[in-house]
C-alpha cells in the first residue's frame, strides 16, 4: 500500500524540467507523424520524389547523349571528358564570348552562382576558368554575370562538371550598379 501512496503522490505535483522535455518531444513527434500524414504533405513529397527521378533520369539520358558523340568516356561510374568533349566546350565557350560583340543587348543579366564543395576545388577552378574564358565577370566571390544568353554554355558546364546541384543560373531584369557593368561589357545605355 505505501507504493500505492507514493505513485500517487508523484501525480499529484507539477512536472519537472526534463520531464516536461519529454513529454514536449512526444507530443512533437506526434504532431510530427500527424504532418506526414496529412494529404497535403504526402502530396508535397511525391511531388519531389517525381521531380528528383525525373532529373535523375533527364540526367542519365544527357549522360548517355554525351557518350554516344563521344564528348564523354564512362568507365564504370566515373565519366571523364574527352578531346571531343573538349572541343564542343571550347566552341560553346568562344560563341558566348562572341555575343559580347555580335548581339544587341537585350537589356537582361546572366547570373551564375555555385557554392562547390572543396573536395571539389579542381573542378570548382575548371567552372572559374570557363566562365572567365566565355566572358563572364566576377561580382563576388562565386557569383558570375554576363550581358547575354548563355544557358547553352551553363548547362553544358554542369553536366560536364556532373555538380548542377551546386550551380544555379538566372535572368536579371535589374541589378544595382548596372552601370559600371554596362560600362565593363561595352553596352549602350
Amino acid at each position: 500500500m505505501k507504493n500505492d501512496s507514493k505513485h500517487s503522490h508523484r501525480h499529484g505535483r507539477d512536472l519537472g524540467r526534463i520531464e516536461r522535455d519529454v513529454l514536449g518531444k512526444l507530443s512533437f513527434g506526434d504532431l510530427l507523424f500527424g504532418y506526414l500524414l496529412s494529404a497535403g504533405s504526402t502530396a508535397r513529397m511525391f511531388k519531389l520524389a517525381r521531380e528528383r527521378t525525373r532529373y535523375r533520369y533527364r540526367r542519365k539520358c544527357a549522360i548517355e547523349r554525351l557518350v554516344e558523340r563521344d564528348f564523354i568516356r564512362k568507365n564504370g561510374e566515373k565519366l571523364s571528358i574527352t578531346t571531343a568533349g573538349n572541343n564542343a566546350l571550347g566552341r560553346t565557350v568562344e560563341k558566348t564570348r562572341k555575343m559580347l560583340g555580335a548581339k544587341r543587348w537585350d537589356r537582361k543579366w546572366r547570373i551564375a552562382i555555385f557554392d562547390i564543395p572543396e573536395i571539389y576545388a579542381p573542378l570548382r577552378r575548371k567552372v572559374r576558368q570557363t566562365l572567365k574564358r566565355a566572358g563572364f565577370v566576377q561580382l563576388q566571390q562565386s557569383v558570375w554575370i554576363f550581358p547575354h544568353d548563355c544557358a547553352e554554355l551553363i548547362q553544358l558546364i554542369k553536366q560536364e562538371s556532373r555538380l548542377s546541384q551546386f550551380i544555379l543560373y538566372g535572368v536579371l531584369e535589374h541589378i544595382e550598379s548596372e552601370e559600371r557593368l554596362k560600362k565593363l561589357f561595352r553596352l549602350d545605355s
